[in-house]
């Protein structure tokens, strides 16, 4: 589907790609406009309509978008940033919200349990052109960062006037401001994990703690290289960036810092229960070989006591003796209770 917007004197408009094509003819209407085009989930016809035959995107670009549909095995590209003078390509990463995330602006529900949630959270791939007058977006799945941009700039459309760079600005600060429930909820599960570490060992799995680490992980890897985009587009290194907006995109830079500071923390954190956990595990180990040790060392001189009296010799005297068989149970009745007193007084049963 393509969805085109338009605005000029404080008017949104949606437009046909028929109409596009006739609003390009008239350039000097033109350039006073400012266009934004949304391709979401496109056919290939409607991508080579408006990335080669409307824009003349770069090939290279158009392979790196089309990736994910012609290859899906290989999985989102990597964010980055590119420029071809005239526009600059850029790739982002943002994630996949749950519409039965806690803290989510898009929280919708609460029938889903909570425990249900993926720890490793999906991300999309995002792709953006931005010119001098014109941004287009492009992703192969709904994405709901720019769904709620489109409806924010519906219901101010003056602002859509600002241009493309603020349109990109606000984008990229609801992408990251999406990651803030996310933390949240990692946040919540190490708790959960913490508490249940030295409360309930037995309802913590290791595979769930890995499964925290390593969603932190990747997102700190996805993190990385979305805030060397920032980082250089607050940097006035591309023209196609207004130094008013400049300052716009140094604010989501450094939320994003802060954010990224933060998974940090996090990341130790939760090498560090896992350190606890193993610890603890062992812990309990150790306490359960510590009573099989003693039951052992307890049976050991009985074992080999009875032994003895399992032989069989014709002249034991004990054998024909009226109490010999109560004289023998009390014998190891006493060296058992015996040493329980002597490990007990040692500290060897604490």
């Amino acid at each position: 589907m393509v969805s085109i917007y338009t605005s000029k004197s404080g008017k949104l408009k949606t437009l046909t790609i028929q109409e596009l094509f006739a609003l390009r003819n008239d350039a000097d209407e033109y350039k006073k406009t400012t266009i934004w085009i949304d391709l979401d989930n496109p056919t290939q016809e409607e991508e080579e309509t408006i990335l080669l035959h409307f824009f003349f995107f770069h090939e290279l670009t158009i392979e790196d978008i089309q990736r994910e549909r012609l290859e899906p095995r290989r999985g989102d590209h990597y964010p980055k940033l590119e420029d071809y003078h005239d526009y600059l390509f850029s790739i982002l990463n943002p994630l996949i919200i749950p519409k039965n995330l806690p803290g989510s602006k898009y929280f919708e529900t609460e029938d889903i349990p909570l425990e249900d949630l993926e720890l490793l959270f999906p991300t999309q791939q995002v792709n953006v052109y931005i010119g001098a007058n014109y941004l287009v977006t492009h992703h192969y799945e709904q994405n709901s960062a720019i769904d709620y941009i489109i409806e924010f700039f519906k219901r101010n459309p003056k602002s859509l006037e600002r241009g493309p760079d603020y349109i990109f600005h606000s984008i990229l600060d609801e992408i990251v401001e999406n990651y803030t429930p996310v933390l949240e909820y990692y946040d919540m599960q190490m708790e959960t994990v913490e508490t249940e570490i030295f409360e309930n060992l037995e309802s913590v799995t290791l595979e769930r703690i890995l499964e925290i680490k390593k969603g932190l992980i990747r997102l700190r890897k996805i993190m990385a290289y979305q805030r060397e985009i920032l980082n250089r587009l607050s940097r006035g290194e591309f023209r196609h960036i207004s130094k008013t907006e400049m300052h716009y995109y140094r604010n989501v830079y450094d939320h994003l810092v802060r954010i990224a500071d933060l998974l940090e923390t996090y990341r130790e954190n939760i090498s560090g229960l896992l350190e606890i956990y193993m610890s603890v595990t062992s812990q309990k180990m150790n306490q359960v070989m510590k009573v099989l040790t003693v039951i052992s060392t307890i049976f050991l001189p009985l074992t080999f006591i009875s032994s003895i009296y399992g032989m069989n010799f014709d002249f034991m005297p004990e054998l024909r003796w009226e109490y010999g068989y109560f004289m023998i149970l009390a014998f190891l009745l006493t060296i058992a209770l015996g040493m329980l007193g002597y490990f007990r007084k040692r500290g060897w049963l604490e």
